[in-house]
C-alpha cells in the first residue's frame, strides 16, 4: 500500500473530532465566595472621602478584600470594632446597630450573617421623608461581560430571614418604614458609540420586605436620600420566584435565568424615558449589591449562601 493511500484510510477510519460538540464552560461573575479575603469597609455615606476605610474579617491577607461591606446610613460604623474569631471560625463583628458573621466557608459554605439593629439605628424615633437609612449589603465590582455574549446568566441564592421584628410600638408608614432585602446589579450601556453610554439603571431581583408575604415588583426612580442615583430601578415581582409567603426562620433559594428579565428591564425603563438609545446588545452588569436596607426601626437578621452567577457564552455553529 502506497503512503498516499494509508494517510487517506487513516484519515477517514480516526474517530470523529467531537471538540465542537462540547457545550462551552459556565463563566463565574463573583471571586472569593469564601471571603477569605474578608471586606473593605465603605464609609457611612458615599460621598464621603475617602469612601472606603480599610479592610475587616480578613482571613488571608494575601490578596485585597474582592467583596465591599457597605455600611451607608448608619450611627454605628464598624471602623475601629473589634474583630472576634469563634472555635469553629466565624469571623465576627458588632457594635450597637449590626452585627456581621462570616461563617465557616463564607457564601461557598456556611454563609454571611447580616443583622441591622433598627431600634438602637433610630433611637425611638420615626423616619421622616427625605432622610437617609442604614443599608448593610456586601457588594462586588464585576467584569463588564455584555449580555448579548450569552446564552442565558443563571443567578441563585439560599437565604433564611432570621428575624425581623419591629422596635418600636409607634404605628408604621408603610411608605416610609419597612426592611427588605433585594439582589441588585447597575447595569450600564457599555457601548462607546452609543449616545447612551455609561448610562445605567438598577435591575433587581427581590429576596424578603417585611410589609408583605411575597414582595412585590418595583418600577420607579432612585429617590428619596440625599445620595440617591436618580436612575431607573427595575425590580422583578417576587411571585415569578415565589409560591408561597417568604416567612422568617425558613430557607429559600431564589433561582433564576436573568437574560430575559434584564430585557423586560430595559424595555420598561425605555417606556419610562430611560436609556432610549440602548440596544440590548449594549448593556452590561457592572456592579452587584446583595443586602439589607431598613428605612424603618427594625430588628432584622439574614443568613445568605449558595450565591452563584454563571454565564453560559453562546456556541458558534
Amino acid at each position: 500500500m502506497s503512503l498516499l493511500i494509508m494517510l487517506i484510510t487513516a484519515a477517514f477510519s480516526a474517530p470523529p473530532d467531537d471538540s465542537r460538540n462540547i457545550p462551552p464552560a459556565p463563566i463565574p461573575f463573583f471571586v472569593d465566595l469564601p471571603l477569605a479575603h474578608g471586606f473593605r469597609l465603605s464609609a457611612v455615606r458615599s460621598s464621603l472621602s475617602p469612601v472606603e476605610i480599610g479592610a475587616i474579617l480578613v482571613a488571608d491577607a494575601g490578596q485585597s478584600p474582592q467583596w465591599r461591606l457597605a455600611q451607608w446610613g448608619t450611627r454605628f460604623s464598624l471602623e475601629s470594632v473589634r474583630e472576634n474569631v469563634l472555635p469553629d471560625g466565624t469571623r465576627l463583628m458588632e457594635n450597637e446597630g449590626k452585627r456581621v458573621k462570616i461563617l465557616p466557608g463564607g457564601l461557598d459554605g456556611e454563609g454571611v450573617w447580616l443583622e441591622v439593629r433598627g431600634g438602637a439605628e433610630y433611637g425611638g424615633r420615626m423616619r421622616a421623608y427625605g432622610e437617609s437609612w442604614p443599608h448593610l449589603l456586601i457588594e462586588q465590582q464585576l467584569e463588564p461581560r455584555p449580555f448579548h455574549e450569552f446564552s442565558s446568566l443563571a443567578f441563585r441564592v439560599s437565604f433564611c430571614v432570621e428575624k425581623c421584628e419591629a422596635a418600636t410600638e409607634q404605628p408604621l408608614d408603610n411608605g416610609l418604614h419597612t426592611a427588605h432585602i433585594n439582589a441588585f446589579w447597575t447595569v450600564h450601556n457599555m457601548n462607546p458609540d452609543s449616545a447612551d453610554y455609561r448610562n445605567m439603571i438598577w435591575f433587581g431581583l427581590p429576596l424578603y420586605d417585611v410589609r408583605y408575604p411575597i414582595p412585590p415588583g418595583h418600577q420607579a426612580l432612585d429617590k428619596g436620600q440625599a445620595d440617591a442615583t436618580d436612575k431607573f430601578i427595575y425590580t422583578v415581582e417576587g411571585k415569578r420566584f415565589f409560591e408561597k409567603p417568604v416567612l422568617p426562620g425558613q430557607w429559600y433559594v431564589l433561582s433564576c435565568d436573568m437574560l430575559p428579565l434584564l430585557r423586560e428591564a430595559l424595555e420598561a425603563a425605555q417606556l419610562r424615558g430611560f436609556m432610549t438609545r440602548t440596544r440590548f446588545e449594549d448593556i452590561a452588569a457592572t456592579s452587584f449589591n446583595l443586602g439589607w436596607e431598613a428605612p424603618g426601626p427594625y430588628d432584622c437578621a439574614i443568613t445568605l449562601r449558595s450565591l452563584k452567577l454563571y454565564g453560559l457564552e453562546k456556541t458558534v455553529r
